[in-house]
């Protein structure tokens, strides 16, 4: 390829660094607008008692790592390809859908539109005591 030919042909980058809520990401888990390119995202690996631990942290207000994410188009869908955080990802969603409890409570289902839906669709069900 000649220098021009790569000079005509800027790749266009923007980086976006924003705050997200835990019902927009799981509002975007549920709509399966997470994608995890198996090329070189890692198995889940975290333990509950690490998914416990992760999820303690943001019910605390502690500040938690970021999650990469890039905005792409899969099977002409635009979606959000899981550079680094697919763990947190899914210790969020596991602990929303009821996969483990936290001090012996569960996420309140009715708390959230989305798992609200759910659990209404009955798709989930609400596990007891609630948080």
């Amino acid at each position: 390829m000649s220098k021009s030919n790569i000079q005509s042909s800027p790749v266009k980058i923007e980086l976006s660094i924003r705050s997200e809520s835990v019902q927009r990401i799981y509002n975007f888990y549920v709509n399966n607008l997470f994608y995890a390119n198996r090329r070189y995202q890692r198995k889940l690996v975290w333990t509950i008692e690490e998914k416990r631990a992760f999820i303690d942290s943001i019910l605390q207000g502690f500040p938690v790592p970021i999650i990469l994410l890039a905005e792409t188009e899969k099977d002409k869908k635009s979606v959000f390809e899981i550079i680094d955080g697919m763990q947190r990802l899914n210790a969020i969603t596991a602990f929303i859908e009821g996969e483990f409890d936290i001090e012996g409570k569960y996420f309140d289902l009715q708390t959230m539109v989305e798992s609200k839906s759910r659990l209404d669709q009955g798709k989930l069900i609400q596990k007891n005591p609630i948080l």
